[in-house]
């Protein structure tokens, strides 16, 4: 079915980001009781259960609890990450301490709405947010609309593939120029790279918005955790939904322009609220680990070592260096260029009775203090072989699995 909004501008022209929320009134913050949070949340927890397309649709709100500050917040807010980026910038205030987003743990709601996803309680996640923690978090990028882009992801604009790295991916100045200055991992397409934020007055990725779209009209049910509603077109989802009677329930401190006409407004911290449905559903949230995922490819002339995502094993930059030691073949290399390759001296041809023992050393991005782990494989044929690493943040371990 057609998107009923694919005849809506995919770009409005809006006013400077300060002039539109610049109000105090408008920045002030609300908290329900625990009487009327409780009565509230059992009520969504209800609407959930009847729903046959819930979609949530997430805001810089969701990830103020990782130490990220928002945009709009005021100076009296309750956050522990203090007044919004914007706000300090109109009021000529200090910016806030620097929390490294590629070193952000996704909060219990981040993990939160993944767990929902895998009961199938939570269909589709649209997302205003550029810093990543959704993907982080485990959630299938095909069950998630990025619509402001991804500080990890760069594409290529000759070839259209899309790269993600665990670093940050934007380097250009100029406001409108997303050029990174690197080239399609692929040797045989080699187009220029460019990071995927989106901008204001900028056009939002065709992709993610019509999955957005489609997605909304699919959905009764919409949470809004965390977003001010003031930035379209991304906001014309919730918008519409209430437009055409669906329900819409804006999760948020303050209010938004949708407030007097969504179907229930919730004051409450979004994480409170997150454990409180987990609880009624007797769900657990998961625990953060790092998910790492790796392609050892054995050819007769070469070895390829090669970075995926954990869902979709598509190419995924996380390795800062890597060390292939080939004992049987008295052959030490320390790489440092993807893709990761080392050419054979000679032909080489493992079999069950000749294995080829190969020692890989990684060296990661550090961003989480990943220490070096080395993996010993065993090749006795060719081909590739996939490796899933899992890093605990809180015990500094990595476990190994070959799939």
């Amino acid at each position: 079915m057609a998107a009923r909004y694919s005849t809506r501008p995919k770009r409005r022209p809006k006013p400077h980001p300060y002039n539109n929320f610049s109000s105090e009134f408008e920045k002030k913050e609300y908290f329900d009781t625990e009487e009327v949070l409780t009565e509230k949340t059992d009520q969504l927890v209800q609407w959930i259960r009847e729903s046959h397309h819930c979609i949530v649709f997430t805001g810089a709100g969701i990830s103020t609890s990782t130490g990220i500050p928002d945009f709009r917040s005021g100076v009296h807010t309750v956050l522990p990450t203090g007044p919004g980026v914007w706000v300090r910038k109109e009021k000529r205030m200090q910016p806030p301490p620097q929390q490294k987003i590629l070193g952000a743990v996704p909060s219990h709601s981040h993990m939160a709405l993944l767990q929902l996803q895998r009961e199938g309680l939570i269909k589709f996640i649209v997302s205003q947010n550029t810093d990543g923690l959704h993907r982080r978090s485990g959630v299938d990028p095909t069950t998630l609309a990025e619509l402001h882009g991804n500080t990890n992801m760069e594409k290529c604009l000759k070839c259209g593939v899309k790269y993600m790295r665990d670093s940050w991916t934007r380097t250009a100045r100029a406001v409108h120029d997303h050029l990174t200055g690197r080239r399609c991992d692929n040797p045989k397409c080699g187009g220029p790279l460019v990071d995927s934020i989106i901008n204001f007055n900028e056009d939002l990725p065709e992709e993610e918005l019509q999955k957005g779209f489609e997605n909304a009209e699919l959905a009764d049910l919409c949470i809004v955790l965390g977003s001010s509603l003031r930035v379209y077109p991304a906001a014309d989802i919730p918008d519409g939904m209430i437009r055409r009677g669906a329900r819409v329930v804006i999760v948020n401190l303050q209010t938004t322009p949708l407030n007097k006409c969504c179907t229930m407004e919730i004051h409450a911290r979004i994480d409170t609220l997150m454990e409180g449905i987990m609880k009624r559903f007797g769900l657990e949230i998961p625990q953060f680990q790092l998910k790492r995922c790796l392609a050892i490819e054995v050819t007769s002339e070469s070895l390829t070592i090669q970075g995926l995502d954990p869902v979709t094993k598509t190419p995924y930059s996380f390795m800062k260096s890597v060390k292939v030691d080939l004992p049987s073949l008295r052959s030490e290399h320390d790489l440092t260029k993807e893709p990761f390759y080392v050419k054979f001296p000679r032909h080489v041809s493992p079999s069950e009775g000749n294995a080829l023992t190969v020692d890989v050393t990684l060296a990661f991005q550090g961003h989480y203090g990943e220490p070096e782990i080395t993996i010993k494989h065993v090749v006795s044929k060719l081909g590739s072989t996939i490796f899933m690493l899992k890093f605990d943040v809180a015990t500094g371990e990595w476990e190994i699995e070959k799939q």
